[in-house]
């Protein structure tokens, strides 16, 4: 299988987990179980997830050459989805689609992916280099 869609299909499979966990009627399904975390971190946790899913997509040596550029984009994509997903939600029985404080989360969790991405990406680059003789 072509290594271009290899590395999107995490992303996809995270767009559709959560588009599906947002169709649920309701409150958030995780806060009436014992996985119970407050609902702005579980939109940061979702959407970091999404976030260094999507980072994937762009193969590393782009990344060395313009971080700040594919970081912006992983941002614009990870948030614009939020937005979809906020307004998906305004048709759910017991959902609303106009929570700011969700979109502010769901960008918090974007704006953290790409930075830990390219942070791992460095860290990974050092680690392979051979050691200098001395």
């Amino acid at each position: 299988m072509n290594k271009k869609i290899l590395r999107k299909i995490p992303a996809v499979m995270t767009m559709i987990g959560l588009f599906v966990l947002s169709t649920l009627p309701g409150h958030d399904p995780f806060l009436n179980s014992a996985f119970f975390l407050s609902d702005k971190i579980e939109h940061i946790i979702a959407y970091f997830v999404l976030g260094m899913s999507v980072c994937m997509w762009i193969p590393s040596q782009k990344w060395f050459k313009k971080p700040f550029a594919w970081g912006v984009l992983v941002i614009l994509i990870c948030t614009f989805f939020g937005v979809s997903d906020e307004y998906h939600q305004s048709f759910v029985p017991g959902r609303s689609g106009n929570d700011f404080g969700d979109l502010a989360a769901d960008f918090i969790g974007s704006f953290l992916a790409p930075v830990v991405y390219f942070i791992l990406l460095k860290l990974r680059a050092i680690l392979r280099r051979e050691p200098k003789q001395i």
